[in-house]
């Protein structure tokens, strides 16, 4: 199922909110609304009809609709919804004999007439009108019938009558004591999904769990750093490890299954280079990024020497042989390398092979005898980092007898 997010939705899509856990339509009508990053919607159809104010008084604050908006209407909203709608400030008239603009802070609230599209001397310009305020300002009940809709907007020449846009889309003044259509309007971080049928959905952002220092100092071998991912809502995570900025490894772990590094495992950590190193784990579920986790290192290894475990064995007695040590040796480094086809042997007869294996050629045996009763091939290598203290790696020896 595609998600989008609610920013990039055209003004007036529906989207669906529940409500008293049914999904009700929503229009999207502003982005950016009141402050940057805040999605404004409007109730499609009207909630029900309702007082502005039961003492028929036209004080917006404290009128019984911004109440019931705040109280009953918004506890019907599902939990992590209303955990979402923060207070915005919306431009008001106080009302009640007070006519000068002002402004107060509100979760949920009714469209004024201004941003209906309304002007009138009797009528202070709180706000600007809605893009598509000429089709919002004819509210309709959910079967299509045309319904009076209040808004949050007091007449500036009364102290009992607030605006309110009638049926045709008209604008009139009525007692605050009278009822009309209640239509609820909040806003949303742009930023929440919406899926294929409209649904906003509330993402939890993948966690990253890693308990080790981020400050590991130096390391002179291979070395472990263990980690899992959770997901509050269950999405599939994608994992991506960077060291040094580059990504060494994208992957979509088991949740809650333990994951290592890969780069800086033994059988990688010969790849790196001397010096400081910073480890970057990032996650994502396509909706939401976890906070990344940084953790440095500096490596220094000075010497390395590499062996066969066990000699290559031979038939009859190897006459030559040829190495190639793949990786970068600095021009600095002291290293010797060496070979034997007496591996068999309790004292091997080691000889020198590293002048063949910088002129790229084979090396012919000296040694002819063996005291163990039969022939094997070995090897081994060992480097010393020269002064320079820099470079340097070896992921492979390549090579054959004959």
């Amino acid at each position: 199922m595609a998600v989008t997010q609610l920013g990039s939705k055209a003004l007036m899509d529906i989207v669906k909110v529940k409500e008293n856990g049914v999904a009700q339509d929503f229009y999207v009508v502003r982005h950016n609304a009141y402050t940057s990053g805040r999605t404004l919607l409007l109730r499609r159809y009207i909630h029900s009809e309702r007082q502005w104010h039961s003492s028929n008084v036209n004080a917006y604050a404290t009128c019984t609709l911004d109440a019931w908006f705040n109280g009953e209407y918004f506890n019907s909203l599902p939990a992590d919804i209303r955990g979402q709608i923060a207070a915005v400030t919306i431009p008001y008239t106080p009302g009640n004999g007070s006519t000068g603009l002002s402004s107060i802070s509100r979760k949920v609230f009714a469209v004024s007439a201004t941003e209906l599209g309304h002007t009138h001397s009797y009528l202070n310009a709180e706000g600007t009108a809605l893009a598509n305020a000429a089709t919002l300002k004819i509210a309709t009940d959910s079967g299509g019938t045309a319904k009076v809709q209040w808004t949050r907007s007091p007449n500036t020449s009364s102290t009992a009558h607030a605006w309110y846009a009638n049926t045709v889309g008209s604008f009139g003044s009525g007692n605050c004591s009278s009822t009309s259509g209640a239509r609820p309007a909040f806003t949303l971080p742009s930023t929440l999904s919406v899926d294929d049928d409209g649904n906003i959905t509330v993402n939890t952002a993948p966690v990253i769990n890693y308990s080790g220092n981020t400050s590991l100092g130096d390391k002179s071998e291979g070395f472990t750093v263990t980690y899992h991912i959770t997901d509050a809502d269950g999405d599939a995570v994608t994992v991506t490890e960077k060291m040094d900025g580059a990504t060494k490894r994208t992957h979509c772990p088991t949740l809650g299954a333990y994951q290592q590094f890969q780069a800086v495992l033994p059988a990688n950590f010969q790849t790196i280079l001397n010096g400081a190193h910073t480890l970057l784990l990032e996650a994502t579920d396509g909706k939401a990024a976890a906070t990344p986790v940084s953790i440095t290192f500096t490596k220094k290894v000075h010497s390395c020497s590499i062996t066969l475990s066990a000699p290559l064995p031979a038939t009859a007695m190897p006459t030559a042989v040829r190495l190639a040590i793949l990786g970068n040796i600095p021009a600095d480094a002291v290293w010797t390398a060496e070979v034997c086809n007496n591996a068999h042997d309790a004292s091997p007869a080691w000889e020198s092979i590293k002048s063949s294996i910088q002129a790229e050629r084979n090396y012919i045996f000296q040694n002819k005898t063996n005291t163990a009763g039969s022939w094997g091939v070995n090897f081994r290598i060992a480097v010393q980092r020269g002064s320079a203290d820099s470079g340097g790696y070896i992921t492979g020896i390549e090579g054959g007898f004959k």
